[in-house]
């Protein structure tokens, strides 16, 4: 690592849901701080300044425009901001923590800190996530552009998508760790073959175990002094993590996501995160955004778990104290 990272963080929320047609992700960045997402972040030793949500504008408003990729334009506007916000934060020696919201929203967030530490060659991308999001406007089977900005921030498709803050691309094809795909569209799966991008499938996890994910990590790590990390709660068992747009039956489980999230945040420079897809619709009593937390924690190098709650509520209680006599 080139630098201690910042226990200063910046939260943002971004409702937006125009990417996808999973209705109540626009919900997600209200429900994350109703289950107090500032407070254990404070409790995890973070010091947290909730710069409140961006602005979106309702669908009921909008013209969808170009079936290939509706809603675009509302789509860029608001990852125009959040991209200058993420910039400014990273600038300022703070690290930005997303909570969305549809998974879209990662376009603007990686462009802005990837212009933040001094572009390209400076930064990769960890990216959890049950599916590709590697399609382009003119393949896409379901048009919805949470399925396609990760191809985006790597050159391919549309400039309306690939020129959210400056031309171009703002990701080297080689500095992508997406893990725990299980589900790829065939496009995606030639675009992976084709630009031979470093994928580790839930089918690898279950063939080789954690092992050869902790070495693509480190290699990262190794090659580029930053890494934004991208989390797509879907990447998780629909047991662990039913409130999210699209749940996933084979996902992590709550002990692997967990190893893998403390693994990132103590041993790689991250400068910042989104967490994304929370649908609060789907939820069980505030599970999934208490787990979402919890691994945004880990990932920030710290950690508020279950166990950190049970003890607080204990202490609380004194039933820790009589405990311990």
């Amino acid at each position: 690592m080139n630098q201690t990272p910042s226990n200063d963080v910046t939260l943002i929320g971004i409702p937006l849901d125009l990417g996808a047609e999973s209705l109540g992700v626009d919900i997600g960045p209200s429900a994350f701080r109703k289950r107090k997402i500032v407070e254990k972040f404070q409790h995890a030793g973070l010091s947290v300044e909730d710069m409140g949500d961006l602005p979106c504008t309702d669908r009921s408003q909008l013209e969808p425009g170009d079936p290939l990729k509706p809603y675009a334009a509302e789509i860029v506007r608001i990852n125009e901001q959040a991209a200058k916000m993420v910039d400014e934060s990273i600038k300022n020696g703070k690290r930005p923590v997303i909570i969305g919201g549809d998974h879209s929203i990662n376009l603007g967030a990686f462009s802005g800190a990837a212009a933040a530490v001094g572009g390209t060659d400076q930064i990769g991308l960890i990216y959890l996530d049950a599916h590709g999001d590697m399609n382009t406007p003119d393949v896409s089977i379901s048009h919805n552009i949470h399925g396609m900005h990760v191809a985006s921030l790597m050159g391919f498709g549309g400039d309306e998508l690939i020129d959210v803050y400056g031309q171009g691309a703002k990701l080297k094809k080689e500095n992508l760790l997406h893990a725990g795909g299980s589900d790829f569209d065939q496009a995606e799966i030639d675009l992976i073959a084709r630009e031979n991008l470093a994928c580790f499938t839930m089918f690898d996890f279950l063939k080789d175990g954690l092992a050869p994910l902790i070495a693509m990590i480190d290699d990262l790590q190794k090659r580029v002094p930053n890494i934004w990390v991208s989390l797509d709660l879907d990447c998780i068992d629909v047991t662990y993590a039913p409130g999210v747009g699209i749940p996933s039956r084979g996902g992590y489980t709550y002990r692997e996501i967990a190893a893998i999230t403390e693994y990132i945040g103590k041993n790689c420079n991250v400068v910042g995160i989104d967490v994304v897809e929370y649908n609060p619709v789907n939820d069980d009593e505030g599970k999934t955004a208490d787990l979402g937390i919890e691994l945004a924690t880990k990932l920030l190098g710290t950690n508020y778990s279950w166990y950190t709650n049970y003890m607080d509520r204990n202490s609380e209680t004194g039933t820790y104290a009589q405990t311990q006599s």
